[in-house]
């Protein structure tokens, strides 16, 4: 297994941490993560909108994007896929938010775990250090992310 490159000298992680179930099965859930016409409908928090500008599928490839906040403002992010395990796993380095503060910067931990009819994911946002963790909740990172889920969630309702 990967070492954590952003724990801290005492092994310990700052991370926000997301979870939901979901009424499909990993394979529908983690194709509505990794299809760029899907993730249009319900990446980031309510109101927002996203342009992909590109997703280079594969690890190693990138994924650039924009999200459009409610006033108006543009958050550019860039994301690189480090690990990818169909329907199970996928670990992306994060480089975003607003053009003069980068608070979305994270390592983002995405697993995809089966349960009986359902698909349970967890989203663990490792930040670098307790200083960025805390920007990043300042800034609506903890609320932003449930959003998120809650948006996932309404989208493969629409499959049901």
């Amino acid at each position: 297994m990967k070492v954590d490159l952003l724990a801290d000298r005492d092994g310990e992680t700052h991370e926000l941490v997301f979870s939901r179930a979901f009424a499909a099965s990993p394979a529908v859930v983690f194709r509505a993560w990794t299809d760029p016409e899907q993730l249009v409908h319900w990446w980031g928090p309510r109101g927002f909108s996203l342009s992909v500008l590109a997703m280079d599928f594969r690890v190693g490839g990138v994924w650039e994007y924009i999200l459009h906040g409610l006033d108006g403002t543009d958050y550019p992010n860039r994301t690189v896929f480090e690990e990818i395990h169909p329907c199970e796993r996928l670990v992306m380095f994060n480089t975003g938010g607003h053009v003069a503060d980068k608070h979305l910067t994270s390592r983002m931990i995405a697993t995809f775990d089966a349960q009986d009819n359902a698909c349970l994911v967890t989203l663990r946002m490792q930040f670098i250090d307790q200083s960025s963790l805390d920007v990043a909740k300042a800034r609506g990172a903890e609320s932003g992310g449930q959003e998120s889920l809650e948006r996932l969630g309404d989208w493969l309702s629409t499959f049901a």
